[in-house]
């Protein structure tokens, strides 16, 4: 531990996680303070308490502890269940809202600490700032603590570590290189705060942050973190789900679309916006570059439920409207017969009335009726993709490994894909070589790993997808959120043009 940390009274036994009397403990004292935090001495919340919550003008400022206690059980037992019946904050524990954040590095070989730094950026307070409290649906400790993290070599040669935090509103993210002794900041950055007029009845979503560069990204990000090269000069950029940012950490692009007819406001511009899976590779060899393949949940507000983009420009190759929430999709080879990857959204209840289905890599669509969202693997002998099916929700499926066209090709028996209706495997990487993906299941007790690779007799050579400085980058960030494919930074599918396949960086 820093030793500022231990000077401040800080220790290893420290335990943060809060109980539902600790949370009450800590809105009183967040109460107690209110006239003076910096946005009600600036002006731009309410001044009292009572004008958040709508309420005519009762307490004096500062607040007394026994006002504090009044307002804040006002808050719990009151405000909050009439903005959703979801807000039960008298049952709010076990999460953490303040105490000291770092940043790590160990040795691999014998897990001795190297060097601990200060993660940037702190969490501030308990997501009051973030927007936490602002919605219907009051949540602390939530923006405030959605984290990404990954690899990415952007110099082009070494490897650096990304962290970031947020991506409903404010957004930041930070890239440190490690020289063997010390790490140092590549950059910083930071949408800034979004500003709200009450943090206890607003809607900080898809509103500008206050920094004049950064501050679209707010809203974009996705539930994990993607790195490529999109602009062929031979260091990889953060493609950050709608927003991409420049190996140098300049914003390259933050993309935007317009409400169509029915949507919730037509004819404005608003931000692609946040989605829950998020795909970059070549999709269309007939194009130039790499494509991104998306999905958004902002519903009406959503431009595009869906969207292939160009990954230089994030201009929209082609997409559609869907009004919901497009919860998951999926990019693969499944159609050999036709050029390039096909790419499916979730389908919606009304998915016939709007058109969406298999669509082809330039927008064609293919077949109203898709295959699985959950994972892809590359597990057959002529280059083409598979689709892992498996949830764990209200029941335990077992596992396949399932063929557009041949139907399901392993069942693995006595295993559990994870995350629920997300139906991940533990992990999809080609961890033994030859280009073809393996599959990792933990057993139906937890007890063991299990590791799948095909046995389909393959003419096809090419080395290994982790000498791919995407795929291993991509291979990477699956230890966040919600795992998503390993892409390569080439067109790679059964019709493959070898001539276009580049030699691995060894």
């Amino acid at each position: 531990m820093p030793r500022a940390d231990v000077r401040a009274g800080f220790s290893h036994s420290d335990d943060y996680r809060m109980s539902a009397a600790d949370y009450a403990e800590h809105l009183v004292e967040m109460f107690m303070g209110w006239t003076e935090h910096p946005e009600v001495v600036a002006g731009h919340w309410p001044a009292t308490l009572e004008a958040a919550f709508g309420l005519p003008p009762t307490y004096a400022y500062p607040l007394a502890r026994a006002d504090a206690e009044a307002l804040v059980n006002y808050f719990i037992d009151v405000y909050a269940p009439a903005r959703s019946t979801r807000n039960l904050l008298r049952n709010f524990a076990g999460f953490i809202v303040d105490g000291p954040e770092y940043l790590t590095v160990f040795e691999g070989a014998t897990g001795r600490e190297l060097q601990t730094v200060r993660y940037k950026p702190g969490r501030v307070d308990d997501g009051l700032m973030w927007g936490d409290y602002a919605l219907p649906r009051i949540e602390p400790g939530n923006r405030v603590d959605r984290f990404l993290a990954g690899v990415a070599y952007l110099d082009g040669r070494h490897p650096s570590a990304i962290f970031a935090r947020g991506y409903y509103t404010r957004t930041t993210l930070a890239a440190y290189d490690w020289d063997g002794r010390r790490l140092h900041e590549r950059w910083f950055v930071d949408s800034d705060w979004v500003p709200m007029t009450n943090p206890f009845n607003d809607n900080p979503h898809n509103r500008n942050g206050l920094d004049p560069v950064y501050g679209s990204i707010t809203t974009q990000g996705s539930h994990s973190v993607s790195v490529a090269d999109v602009d062929a000069d031979g260091r990889q950029e953060i493609v950050y789900g709608s927003a991409t940012i420049d190996d140098d950490g300049g914003l390259l692009y933050s993309s935007f679309g317009v409400l169509p007819p029915g949507s919730g406001n037509p004819g404005a511009v608003e931000r692609l916006g946040h989605g829950d899976a998020l795909h970059v590779t070549d999709i269309d060899p007939a194009r130039p570059g790499l494509e991104i393949f998306m999905v958004h949940e902002a519903g009406r507000f959503a431009p595009l439920g869906y969207a292939e983009r160009d990954a230089a420009t994030g201009e929209v190759v082609f997409g559609g409207y869907t009004g919901v929430d497009t919860g998951r999709g999926m990019v693969g080879d499944v159609r050999p017969d036709v050029p390039g990857l096909e790419v499916w959204p979730a389908l919606p209840p009304n998915a016939a009335d709007l058109g969406i289905g298999m669509f082809s890599a330039d927008g064609d669509l293919l077949s109203p009726t898709t295959p699985g969202t959950n994972m892809s693997i590359r597990w057959a002998a002529d280059m083409t993709t598979q689709i892992v099916v498996g949830t764990a929700t209200t029941v335990n499926q077992t596992p396949t490994i399932n063929d557009w066209n041949r139907g399901v090709l392993l069942t693995a028996e006595g295993t559990l894909a994870n995350n629920g209706t997300k139906g991940n495997p533990s992990l999809v990487a080609d961890i033994f070589g030859d280009w073809r993906e393996e599959a990792l299941f933990r057993t139906a007790d937890s007890s063991a790993v299990r590791i799948y690779l095909s046995t389909e007799v393959t003419g096809r050579k090419m080395y290994t997808l982790m000498h791919d400085p995407q795929y291993r980058a991509d291979i990477a960030r699956q230890q966040t959120v919600y795992n998503q494919p390993a892409y390569t930074g080439f067109y790679l599918a059964s019709d493959v043009d070898w001539s276009r396949v580049p030699r691995p960086p060894v």
